[in-house]
């Protein structure tokens, strides 16, 4: 197998992957011992069944080049980011305020 053409695409892609555990909160996967992105790989393309055509198919018109823009074009996806990083700014907004209150210790020796 060679090394495929990095592209910022493909780069974006490889990041999401490696994301994958912060995407799902209620499906968890194994700590990634990968420091970088993977050297060898492939990407491949899911074709559909004629058998699900009415059931698990996703139409034409929904259908998205890359991971990124499937997961832009989720709104359960944007919804439960958006939630999150709420959550991330008011804790830090809580611990600055905190912090702004805290008397400063002067140590004598």
């Amino acid at each position: 197998m060679k090394a495929p053409e990095i592209t910022s695409e493909l780069k974006n892609d490889l990041k999401v992957l490696k994301m994958r555990a912060s995407l799902d909160p209620k499906h968890f996967y194994k700590k990634n011992d990968r420091d970088g992105l993977p050297k060898y790989f492939q990407v491949g393309t899911v074709v559909d069944s004629p058998i699900d055509f009415y059931h698990s198919r996703i139409p034409k018109k929904q259908r998205k080049r890359t991971i990124v823009e499937e997961l832009l074009a989720d709104s359960e996806f944007r919804r439960y980011n958006k939630k999150k990083y709420q959550e991330i700014m008011s804790e830090k907004a809580a611990f600055a305020a905190g912090k702004r209150n805290r008397k400063k210790k002067k140590f004598h020796n």
